[in-house]
């Protein structure tokens, strides 16, 4: 039985992400892992094995630079064309005010199974917004540390020396950060209708109702229809 809830067409449903926005969550998702495992086989001893599926520690290179690249061009490719959807995710994240502090307080509770009323959330809940902020400031870092690492010789040495422990604390944080926020935002209870909205681009409505309510009102709601 699957984890993620059956995506259902015969229920009322509403755009939730557009194309652009798809794009490029998948394809950060896809350069990440590149980046992630063939990091590992850089950044442990003794994986070997892990090593051997990209062909060796020197195709695990090669591998982790062309997925870097990837990563940047989508970056570069979402800030060009999605610069009004990336604003208004800026300004969601800033919208940062009591009910999502006390979404942050109750959610702890809720994970572990109890019943809990949460109070009404924007486009994205308190825990988006901590996610929203934490993770991309470690993908920029592990990019900006990574191409300092790359290229030693066009930048000053002690900038060189910085990078290397920056690119491995945003590794372990970022891998920290998706790991979670893939388990929430897919297998959790009650949120999996999200993956459907981030691969289809749609959400089932009596969902975004529930858990974006403010989101839905603004978004759908009798408000919306009546501007």
């Amino acid at each position: 039985m699957s984890l993620i809830p059956e995506y259902r067409e015969d229920v009322p449903r509403v755009e939730r992400f557009n194309f652009l926005a798809r794009f490029s969550h998948w394809g950060h998702t896809v350069t990440f892992l590149l980046c992630l495992f063939t990091g590992l086989v850089l950044f442990l001893d003794g994986v070997d094995w892990l090593a051997a599926i990209f062909g060796g520690y020197r195709g695990a290179g090669l591998v982790h630079r062309i997925a870097a690249v990837g990563m940047t061009i989508i970056l570069v490719i979402g800030a060009i064309f999605g610069y009004k959807g990336i604003i208004a995710w800026i300004k969601d994240i800033l919208r940062f005010g009591k009910n999502d502090i006390i979404f942050i307080m109750k959610f702890p509770f809720e994970f572990m199974g109890f019943n809990v009323k949460m109070p009404p959330q924007t486009r994205f809940n308190g825990g988006e917004k901590g996610n929203s902020l934490l993770t991309p400031t470690c993908v920029i870092l592990l990019v900006l540390s990574g191409y300092i690492m790359w290229f030693p010789a066009v930048f000053p040495a002690w900038l060189v020396r910085i990078a290397y422990p920056t690119h491995d604390i945003a590794m372990v944080l970022a891998t920290f950060m998706v790991c979670m926020h893939g388990y929430l935002g897919s297998f959790h209870p009650g949120s999996g209708e999200s993956f459907w909205g981030m691969w289809k681009g749609t959400v089932r409505e009596d969902w975004a109702k529930h858990h974006h309510a403010i989101w839905y009102e603004e978004t759908y709601g009798d408000k919306a229809k009546a501007e």
